[in-house]
């Protein structure tokens, strides 16, 4: 213990993460949508590509245990994209109401996660409702009504993330940004769907309500869920004046 660690205690931290980062007792809200293809393809930063079907994903979650930090809340938005033809889930934003997560998810696995002041699951009889509020903005609103059990599996499907620290001279970065993809594996407990209605909410600090939603396809819910966060690994090395105007998304823009 202490301000310097044992060779012993890095060992054992090692171990405790060798099959990745893990969190259960999970209630989750989630719905995919389809949206414009051009807003797609000007949001993602390269060498990400666009999908044939330009769709997103949406979830808000509550976070009951997890292998490295204490419960927590979570919200997320993804756009669908590919590298080299491996499909996958891009993540435009991720608020979280803890600081451990929060630090974790961004300084290991590339995730543009914030600190918001309420994120929450909200069940009342057969509707279930997530909200994120980040800045006195309500950002995300997912609400659906349950209508009965999924009889198909969830596709299992890749996150794409970008890892980029900026310089500390105030010039681009101090290493070239690393494109990484990451394998989620879902370990559902009898999920229900239902019809959904997603809105995003208009933020300055947050805009990804510039991401229409043309039409919900699947919207869903499930509680006691298991989800493991396998180890990822790094596709591709981007090109830093390319990826500049991507970046600051990560970060709340206070020049407007």
């Amino acid at each position: 213990m202490g301000l310097v660690r044992t060779p012993e205690e890095l060992k054992k931290r090692k171990q405790h993460y060798a099959e990745g980062s893990m969190v259960c007792d999970t209630k989750m809200v989630f719905a995919s949508f389809l949206t414009d293809p051009k807003v797609v393809k000007r949001v993602l930063p390269p060498p990400l590509e666009p999908t044939p079907l330009p769709t997103g994903l949406v979830y808000v979650a509550e976070f009951g245990k997890a292998n490295f930090s204490e419960p927590y809340n979570e919200a997320a938005v993804f756009l669908s994209a590919q590298y080299k033809g491996v499909i996958g889930n891009y993540c435009i934003s991720m608020p979280v109401n803890l600081d451990t997560p929060m630090w974790l998810g961004r300084e290991n696995q590339g995730y543009p996660k914030k600190i918001a002041e309420f994120i929450a699951v909200e069940e009342r009889g057969n509707y279930v409702t997530g909200t994120c509020v980040r800045r006195g903005k309500r950002i995300i609103t997912l609400t659906l009504q349950l209508e009965g059990p999924l009889k198909q599996e969830l596709p299992k499907t890749a996150t794409y993330n970008i890892k980029a620290v900026p310089s500390v001279t105030g010039e681009g970065f101090e290493y070239p940004p690393v494109l990484i993809r990451l394998e989620n594996d879902f370990r559902w407990n009898t999920p229900e769907i239902g019809k959904g209605r997603l809105t995003f909410g208009k933020s300055t600090y947050d805009p990804i309500y510039e991401i229409p939603v043309k039409e919900v396809i699947l919207a869903g819910y499930g509680s006691h869920i298991e989800i493991w966060t396998q180890p990822g690994e790094v596709v591709a090395e981007l090109d830093p004046l390319e990826y500049e105007a991507y970046f600051w998304n990560k970060q709340d823009w206070e020049l407007d």
